[in-house]
């Protein structure tokens, strides 16, 4: 399961992501949706590592992987 609990995210002095909640469960397809410059990206960003999040917790299948690098990210599984 991936959580995602108050995630905060941002671009230099350019904030981006507000507080985003998630769970995908196991087995679960999800689907981000909205217009350009909502956050979609920087959201899947912030999961693989590539842009940290400043505030919040992602946890994959129970444990934090937030604040961790990508490669530790993408050998957990997520890519």
């Amino acid at each position: 399961m991936l959580e995602l609990e108050g995630v905060e995210s941002a671009y230099g002095s350019s904030r981006v992501l507000f507080g985003v909640d998630l769970t995908v469960g196991e087995g679960e397809v999800v689907s981000l949706l909205g217009r350009n410059g909502m956050g979609k990206t920087t959201t899947v960003r912030a999961i693989t590592g590539l842009t940290p999040p400043r505030a919040g917790t992602i946890r994959f299948r129970g444990r934090r992987i937030d604040g961790r690098p990508a490669y530790r990210i993408a050998r957990a599984g997520i890519g």
